[in-house]
């Protein structure tokens, strides 16, 4: 007969190496453990006994709600305070209890610019969803004629106010899904697409807005998407906000002087010099014109659109 005492001596020693792991499991299970489901009943005190990080915009609105009131009404209201300017848990410890043990240097926040902490989330990328803001930066320049390259995004865009709307961004209209042929395609294709057997039904602005569309090929911001100007944020599948902003600070992102652009290539103003002057011109109120954040459009909205077609369609609120 063949012997067999082999397997039992295998056998015997997975059994005791099972049964060591097993008491050292039990010997080594933390107080809680299974008490509540499969983890330490304990753990989430202590995890909340920890000192809190991150503040949240509540927090940073005790001492900086002129800004946070801004932050709240642009487009980046979504936005964390602390996504751009690191934990607030000690800078807000400082300042509340004059904490001794901290110094000012270890209180301070991070709020130098760096253009990655824009291209973070606002870099092109063929991943990201077609309507969120992004850019490249060399294109976005060119098309601005912003002729030094190292130039900061926020020599024209506020952090806290990229857009400077004219109403909260939560406000504006809801708006359905737009389309342009740019999105699928690399140029705008010729004719309809309509005309395209078997394409997909896509919205786009001559839908709706046929008169405007036709009548803007016509004007001097032609070259421009409609979207540029009207900013569409898709908030789900069928619909989104759009900006439909009339601020001068707006206009002036593109509009306005400034000695990193490159002269002649577009009409561009000092701002407050222009307002003073078309405020002596039409006999108006220069403080009062200086305080109008539709001062621009009060003399170029034909520039834009035709006022009568805007005026058939009816005033509809500013976003």
């Amino acid at each position: 007969m063949t012997s067999t005492s082999h397997v039992w001596r295998v056998f015997s020693l997975l059994v005791i190496v099972l049964l060591v792991a097993f008491a050292t499991q039990r010997l080594l299970r933390p107080a809680g453990y299974g008490e509540y489901g499969n983890y330490r009943a304990g753990a989430p005190f202590d995890i909340m006994d920890q000192p809190m990080v991150y503040q949240g915009k509540r927090t940073c609105a005790e001492c900086h709600a002129p800004t946070c009131e801004k932050h709240a009404k642009d487009v980046h209201h979504g936005v964390e305070c602390e996504d751009c300017h690191g934990p607030g848990g000690i800078h807000a410890q400082f300042y509340r209890t004059k904490d001794s043990s901290i110094s000012t240097a270890e209180a301070a926040m991070p709020k130098e610019y760096k253009l990655e902490g824009c291209l973070y989330c606002h870099r092109k990328l063929a991943a990201r969803p077609r309507d969120f803001p992004q850019v490249n930066p060399a294109a976005h320049y060119e098309f601005l004629h912003v002729s030094e390259p190292e130039t900061k995004c926020i020599e024209c865009h506020s952090p806290h106010e990229p857009l400077f709307l004219l109403a909260r961004a939560e406000d504006a209209r809801i708006h359905p899904v737009i389309y342009e042929c740019t999105a699928c395609h690399d140029k705008t294709p010729e004719g309809n697409y309509r005309e395209v057997a078997r394409h997909p039904v896509v919205f786009v602005c001559a839908d709706c807005h046929p008169a405007v569309v036709k009548d803007f090929a016509e004007r001097q911001h032609a070259s421009l998407r409609c979207t540029a100007c009207h900013l569409f944020h898709r908030e789900n599948d069928t619909a989104g906000r759009i900006y439909k902003n009339g601020n001068q600070r707006f206009c002036l992102l593109c509009h306005e002087k400034r000695p990193f652009k490159a002269e002649g290539a577009i009409p561009m103003i000092v701002g407050a010099e222009h307002l003073k002057g078309m405020a002596e011109a039409t006999s108006k109120d220069g403080e009062a014109l200086a305080k109008d954040p539709k001062a621009c459009l009060q003399c170029h909205l034909e520039f834009i659109h035709d006022p009568e077609i805007l005026g058939r369609r009816g005033a509809q609120k500013d976003g």
